[in-house]
């Protein structure tokens, strides 16, 4: 089986401007560790030229902490199709980097384990949220000549109960095969203005960067503290439009049993600062989780 990219040419590039991009995101790489106290990380999908430098602070703290045998890569389902919890089953995911493999069997024991879950490749057809961050992990994997697999999961329905089930059927699986896992939560935070039918507040032009910030942060200082109730109640309470809470939150879940005792939010930025529109303006955040 295998998933041929949908949205190489339009949210990454198709051709060696991928490279390139990823040598200028990567400039500051310092050498591959071998610590590994880093469980999940937090990262944004939109595409490069907005978010990808905030990406790559994830990938390059998990570089420098040490590579994992498998990322479990959870995003939210922006298309509708398949299964509202579909975890990819098997085969490959092809970029203009390459093929990385699916590591079937970590795959088939998270369905089991979880409850909830379908193995289901149609919900991963034209999804983004999970494709762009695959090349990331396909840089950092080539500059360490090491052989990597992914657990592709996209998730339609984000709530406590799914990050708890999620997240604890992820440390239940690498506990069971002994595969070291990092999980990595693709999400933007405010999707703020009138192309997403989203004003909370108005703010000159200007002032939206610090406003957005401030209202992300009302979200991710939870993150930090490791609270995913309190993360879905700010939600909650702010309407917030954060697109994938039901990642973070099991990214949270499965680094509390994996040991994890700090979370470090690494970079913040918006939208805003390449675009300078104020119909459409998102939050991006990079953050790692660490034993």
């Amino acid at each position: 089986m295998i998933r041929y990219p949908a949205v190489a040419g339009s949210f990454y590039p198709a051709d060696d401007r991928l490279i390139e991009m990823l040598e200028e995101f990567f400039s500051d790489l310092g050498e591959e560790g071998s610590e590994r106290r880093i469980t999940a990380g937090v990262a944004p999908h939109a595409g490069y030229v907005f978010s990808g430098y905030t990406a790559s602070r994830t990938y390059k703290a998990i570089f420098e902490d040490g590579l994992p045998e498998t990322f479990v890569i959870i995003g939210p389902n922006h298309t509708g199709l398949g299964s509202p919890i579909a975890i990819y089953p098997e085969g490959e995911w092809l970029t203009p980097l390459g093929s990385v493999e699916v590591d079937a069997e970590m795959a088939k024991a998270i369905a089991r384990l979880s409850g909830i879950a379908d193995l289901d490749e149609l919900a991963h057809r034209y999804e983004h949220s999970i494709e762009v961050q695959v090349p990331f992990i396909q840089y950092i994997a080539e500059r360490a000549g090491k052989d990597v697999k992914i657990v592709p999961i996209t998730l339609g329905i984000q709530d406590e109960e799914v990050s708890n089930a999620l997240g604890k059927a992820i440390f239940e699986a690498s506990q069971e095969l002994n595969r070291d896992v990092v999980v990595i939560a693709s999400t933007d935070f405010t999707h703020y203005g009138p192309m997403y039918g989203y004003v909370p507040f108005r703010a000159r032009a200007d002032e939206l960067p610090h406003r957005i910030r401030e209202w992300d942060f009302r979200v991710i200082r939870h993150i930090l503290d490791f609270d995913v109730g309190g993360m879905f109640e700010e939600i909650r309470k702010l309407n917030h439009t954060m697109c994938g809470p039901g990642g973070v939150g099991a990214a949270i879940v499965y680094s509390r049993l994996a040991g994890a005792l700090e979370a470090e939010l690494l970079h913040y930025t918006t939208s805003y600062e390449v675009s300078r529109s104020t119909e459409a303006v998102v939050g991006y955040a990079s953050i790692v989780m660490r034993r």
